[in-house]
């Protein structure tokens, strides 16, 4: 029986048991649609000030609310502000905000609590700040009313209103009511607490196994699409067996997409569930750390592309499309077309290893990857194979993502590969460039290759200066080209994202974003009438 009380008459008591939130009277549970969302990694934080990754931004996009959103087609359109202005120069932003949007405690959000947020986001000056830290001085962000909030650049920066959508609004009194004197910001209880305007409020929260948010019936879009789900709970799991059992018990709402083809293809294939399936814009790579032996060597680095056997990754391990370097086609107008896709080739792999440093040398190369995905098990043990017949052993460390992005934090611990998804954190090219390969950047699992060029810098800050699309779309050509030359990843695939899902959830759209095609305000529950 299915943990979606509302269309499966699931009991009281059995609900309260699988959710563990204790017993609940008869009528509440038939009034509640719940439904359990797998996840393979933990949510490190609830902080939208220090969220970095895929599964934090999953959290905080349903607990609040930006200054804009992001449409399935990568268009930048309203969310808490209604509409906007840009100065002539491109400095400076109005922000013109609605005045009917309360936080989740009742009390009205106003332009000062936007302008606090994004002044701590500044302060705090982690997760996705250093996008911002150098563009905007705490003092720029004001509010000149009730609704407007103006932000004034140090510079002109083309990005920035694809930006936007990570600027997610707290309540600003309820921060500080629970701040302390060593903690004036309350890092402490913003990170394991919601304080927004979102669609959903936080339950419970276990860092290391699950998390429930309950729907907000006062959210200011208000819920008329359709039957609402009322709950979530998200349960952290990478272990493909367990998903597929609260598959079988019918408790499984939604899957994470890293799950195994055969998991993926069982799953499908039960009653009442379905697969959903899109293109995504971003990537799954092998990064190539450029600072530690022995893939500071750059023939070792294309040695390694070389011997990659990227038909196997795509349609048999990992189902995508080739990829042409470090940015996806889905940016069209952005895109190097004359970049190739990876080919396989073992001779020219031998004879690229031959013209580096370590010509000659039995070389060992580690390789990281997010412990229990089954499908970068395979893809390691496919490199340790393919690179063993040219002279190079692969040391094969899986490691829980927490401990990856800890290791990332210095080009020493950082290992020589890791296999990463990297999609954008903004509807921008700029998102793939900056946060990968700028120096500003370093120390995040988005930036393992500690690339460090100041080559690549300039570039990437002429893109940001430059107005005039066509000139900021000849930069990117050139950026990716660049890069791609420096090999600092294996781009093995555009995977094609998947999902297992109920057959009763509908709504799904991808959005070129994190994990903002996962804001449960946009599903509905209404199942199928066969």
């Amino acid at each position: 029986m299915s943990i979606l009380a509302k269309k499966r008459g699931l009991s009281a008591l059995a609900l309260a048991a699988v959710l563990g939130l204790g017993a609940a009277p008869a009528a509440m549970a038939q009034e509640k649609v719940s439904t359990v969302v797998n996840t393979m990694q933990i949510f490190s934080s609830l902080d939208p000030a220090k969220v970095t990754d895929y599964t934090g931004y999953m959290a905080v996009v349903n607990m609040y609310d930006g200054l804009t959103t992001v449409a399935p087609s990568g268009e930048i359109v309203p969310h808490l502000a209604k509409s906007w202005d840009i100065s002539e120069d491109g400095r400076t932003y109005t922000f013109h905000l609605r005045d009917d949007v309360t936080f989740q405690d009742g009390s009205a959000l106003s332009a000062s609590d936007a302008v606090w947020s994004i002044q701590r986001l500044l302060k705090i000056n982690k997760g996705p700040s250093n996008l911002l830290v150098d563009l905007i001085d705490p003092a720029n962000v004001t509010a000149p009313d009730a609704t407007t909030v103006e932000i004034k650049l140090n510079r002109p920066f083309s990005p920035f209103l694809a930006s936007t959508p990570i600027l997610l609004v707290l309540n600003q009194k309820l921060v500080e009511a629970n701040a302390t004197a060593d903690d004036a910001l309350g890092e402490a209880y913003v990170g394991d607490n919601s304080v927004g305007s979102g669609p959903y409020s936080l339950v419970s929260y276990n860092r290391s196994a699950d998390m429930v948010i309950a729907r907000n019936p006062d959210y200011f879009l208000g819920w008329d699409k359709g039957t609402p789900i009322d709950e979530v709970r998200f349960v952290q799991t990478s272990d493909d067996a367990t998903v597929r059992a609260l598959a079988e018990k019918g408790e499984l709402g939604l899957s994470s997409h890293g799950l195994g083809n055969d998991t993926f293809d069982s799953i499908g294939n039960m009653p009442g569930y379905k697969l959903l399936q899109t293109r995504t814009a971003g990537g799954f790579q092998i990064k190539l750390n450029t600072k530690v032996y022995p893939t500071d060597d750059v023939h070792v680095r294309r040695a390694i592309a070389y011997a990659t056997d990227y038909e196997t990754i795509q349609e048999i391990i990992y189902p995508g499309v080739p990829m042409h370097g470090p940015l996806s086609d889905t940016f069209e107008a952005a895109f190097n077309t004359e970049i190739p896709t990876g080919v396989y080739d073992l001779e020219k792999a031998k004879e690229e290893l031959a013209k580096s440093k370590y010509a000659g040398e039995d070389i060992t190369l580690v390789n990281s990857y997010v412990a229990s995905l089954a499908f970068e098990q395979e893809v390691a043990l496919l490199m340790q194979a393919n690179l063993a017949q040219i002279g190079i052993t692969l040391d094969i460390r899986p490691e829980p993502w927490n401990r990856i992005v800890e290791l990332a934090s210095n080009p020493d611990t950082t290992p020589a590969s890791t296999q990463v998804n990297v999609s954008p954190s903004y509807p921008s090219p700029d998102s793939m460039f900056f946060n990968q390969y700028h120096s500003k950047a370093s120390g995040t699992w988005w930036s393992m290759a500690w690339l460090q060029d100041p080559e690549i810098d300039a570039l990437i800050d002429q893109s940001r200066a430059q107005t005039d699309p066509a000139e900021i779309n000849a930069t990117y050509k050139e950026l990716q080209q660049s890069i791609y030359d420096l090999q600092t990843s294996v781009w093995a695939v555009a995977p094609m994202r998947r999902y297992a899902a109920n057959a009763c959830l509908q709504g799904y759209e991808f959005r070129p974003m994190q994990s903002w095609d996962l804001n449960f305000w946009n599903f509905t529950w209404e199942c199928p009438s066969n």
